[in-house]
């Protein structure tokens, strides 16, 4: 007999007697019962690769950004138990069923914490409602797996949590002109005009922390005036945040657990041992206020300190560039001063 089609005939025989074996790692409260179960993962003996294995309800079918297989293994009157596989390069292992995103947990395609935390909250937590993680031979792979679902809940603790500051026993800034949305026309002409952040007065060199274990994403080091004469003509608006980002002068861009990014701006001189990929955690100084790219001496030392809004497009999780976290959104957007003030404990403990 070939060997694939042995191999295909034990898996129908076992996965049953495997499914009644063991009850589920994961098992969530919910009234309503997912369309989709992911069973278990692994590179399987019939040595198709990478591949995932779903319990269906009979009635529903699969869709995926990915290029993929599937295969049906077995099925009864109410369900399917399919094998599918993403064919290619597949940034994100992904399937729709009844109108909702599952992100798939495959050895091989495994997604990692900093692509985890660009998925949206709703599918993250639909992937751990169709979870049942079962007694394999792939205990490496299961462990994987186990790791996999233990970082979705952390991100998504993360996103139940506050933020801390950025200053040590600071408080947030009430200054209508140190808020965001505050006008700054002196860079109308090449930027949107727009502050985007909090202004945080303090003395040089206080340390800069991270609000929230992170990932440091880019650093801009070594401002100099010079490229304030290198201005970009303002035409569109990736020009406008780019020019705003010589504005910021020394920066560090922190992508936080919860998704989002973190920008500290106007900071000393960034030594070359705060690099880019570097993890740091809730707390740790990330570096310390400076004066760079403050355009009036009157405004001396400060951290500039904002917030870009992850816009949480599951398609696009794990593929953002750079130039993508200039254009999200600050956190603030258009809301008053009397708003901000009003709401300035629903971000931060």
């Amino acid at each position: 007999m070939n060997r694939r089609y042995f191999y295909l005939a034990t898996l129908v025989v076992l996965i049953p007697g495997i499914l009644i074996s063991e009850p589920p790692k994961i098992a969530p409260i919910t009234l309503d019962k997912p369309p989709v179960e992911i069973l278990f993962s692994g590179v399987t003996s019939m040595s198709t690769g990478a591949a995932v294995f779903l319990r269906i309800d009979w009635n529903q079918s699969i869709s995926s950004p990915c290029e993929s297989t599937s295969s049906k293994v077995s099925n009864d009157s109410a369900s399917s138990i399919i094998q599918w596989q993403p064919v290619g390069t597949c940034i994100l292992p992904m399937i729709r069923v009844a109108d909702k995103n599952y992100i798939l947990p495959i050895n091989g395609h495994y997604p990692d914490e900093a692509m985890l935390s660009d998925v949206s909250s709703e599918t993250l937590r639909n992937t751990l409602r169709a979870s049942t993680i079962l007694r394999s031979d792939y205990r490496l792979t299961s462990l994987r797996v186990r790791e996999f679902f233990d970082i979705i809940n952390d991100v998504l603790s993360a996103r139940d949590q506050k933020f801390s500051l950025p200053i040590k026993n600071a408080k947030l800034p009430t200054q209508a002109t140190h808020l965001p949305n505050s006008p700054r026309p002196f860079r109308a002409e090449s930027t949107d005009g727009v502050h985007h952040g909090f202004d945080f007065y303090t003395a040089e060199g206080t340390p800069v922390l991270a609000i929230e274990d992170g990932t440091i994403l880019h650093v801009k080091r070594d401002f100099s005036w010079n490229e304030m004469n290198h201005l970009l003509s303002g035409k569109n608006e990736l020009e406008e945040q780019e020019n705003l980002d010589v504005y910021r002068g020394n920066t560090v861009y922190l992508k936080t657990r919860s998704g989002h990014v973190a920008i500290y701006a106007h900071l000393q001189k960034i030594p070359d041992n705060i690099q880019e990929g570097q993890t740091v955690t809730k707390g740790e100084v990330v570096w310390h206020v400076g004066d760079s790219a403050v355009p009036d001496k009157k405004y001396l030392y400060h951290l500039h300190f904002e917030l870009a809004m992850n816009p949480f497009v599951d398609e696009r999780a794990g593929s953002y560039d750079f130039n993508d976290v200039l254009l999200w959104s600050f956190w603030w957007k258009s809301k008053s001063a009397d708003w901000i003030r009003s709401h300035d404990d629903g971000l931060f403990e």
